[in-house]
């Protein structure tokens, strides 16, 4: 009968063995999908990093350089979008660019004085004024010799609009500016009337006292 009962407690202890079996086997089927995992991660990060490597992800950005500008130590050669000599001029093949120039400045600016002393009283006032005058041209010779041809008529055009100037445009900067324009225009109408062309381009005070 002792037998028996010592049987009977002994029989679950020899049951328990399967289970502390089984328990192994979950962790390492746990544990092979946890490798399987960390194995297919590790895969797609290379396969990503070697594509980004592949595309020049990892590669430094281009440097942009400027239409016509020059690498570091580059100087001329050929291929360079302008090409000139030792003087400056552009090279054969190239067009070099003309700017337009104002008629008034095709040609030579001539200077020409009025021989004569203007003297005249003052309109309103007891001074009177003394001035020469010199004009420019820009057609040479051809006016110089209508201005002497016409003379007489241009000191008289001179002294009749000089009198129209009172003391206080004599004796300021904006009157006498006033005034040369006055008689340069006055010239011209001279020239006009009897040349059909004027052709002064500016009178200039070349002597001044106002007294």
């Amino acid at each position: 009968m002792s037998e028996k009962k010592d049987d009977k407690k002994k029989a679950p202890e020899a049951a328990a063995a399967p289970g502390e079996e089984a328990a192994p086997s979950k962790k390492s089927k746990l544990l092979f999908f946890v490798m399987l995992a960390a194995g297919a991660i590790a895969l797609i990060g290379g396969s990503v990093g070697a594509t980004l490597f592949l595309t020049g992800y990892f590669s430094a950005p281009p440097v942009e350089v400027k239409e016509g500008a020059k690498a570091d130590g580059e100087k001329g050669g050929e291929g360079s979008a302008e090409e000139t000599d030792a003087s400056g001029e552009v090279a054969e093949g190239e067009e070099k660019p003309s700017a337009e120039i104002p008629e008034s400045e095709k040609f030579t600016a001539t200077y020409k004085p009025i021989e004569r002393d203007f003297t005249l009283n003052v309109p309103n006032s007891r001074k009177f004024v003394q001035f020469k005058i010199a004009y420019k041209t820009f057609y040479g010779e051809k006016i110089a010799e209508r201005v002497t041809k016409h003379q007489i008529a241009i000191e008289a055009a001179v002294i009749a609009t000089a009198g129209q100037f009172g003391e206080e445009e004599m004796t300021s900067l904006e009157g006498r500016t006033k005034l040369v324009e006055a008689l340069r225009d006055a010239m011209n109408d001279v020239l006009i009337r009897n040349e059909d062309f004027g052709g002064v381009d500016e009178v200039m005070l070349t002597h001044f006292v106002f007294q």
